[in-house]
């Protein structure tokens, strides 16, 4: 009986060693799922602004400031730092045939340590569409 009982006693810190071992470790590879789960956020929010930003271009009375409005807006959202637009043709004329959206941020100034990650590569996003001058058809009054 009295081998039990000491066998038990010899063992009592063991789980507290292993923890105090694995924890760091643990630690760490949660910290890298939130961080790549928080870049794949920040790309998926670059994508989607660029392609508002676009929307908002392609209508006939729409400028350069209802694109980078919109973009601006998608971004705001999510409380995305450091991004720049940029809008071609700019400024939008009434003959533009289309209407190009480029949106991007660097990861680093969005995350903890996404920086480590993406050594200050940019997230770039560009969509281009066909503004609706193409479907509107005005006669000419003579």
């Amino acid at each position: 009986m009295r081998k039990k009982l000491r066998r038990r006693f010899e063992r009592h810190g063991a789980a507290t060693v292993e923890f105090a071992l694995c924890a760091p470790v643990l630690f760490a590879v949660i910290m890298g799922i939130i961080e790549f789960a928080r870049m794949l956020q920040i790309q998926q929010t670059v994508r989607q602004a660029a392609l508002e930003g676009a929307r908002a271009g392609i209508n006939l009375d729409a400028s350069t400031s209802d694109v980078t409005t919109a973009a601006q807006s998608m971004l705001n959202i999510l409380g995305i730092n450091g991004s720049t637009i940029t809008v071609t043709p700019n400024p939008i004329a009434w003959s533009s045939q289309t209407v190009q959206c480029t949106v991007s941020c660097t990861a680093g100034a969005n995350g903890w340590l996404l920086w480590f990650f993406t050594a200050g590569s940019p997230i770039s996003a560009t969509i281009t569409m066909d503004r609706e001058v193409q479907a509107v058809s005005v006669s000419s009054a003579s």
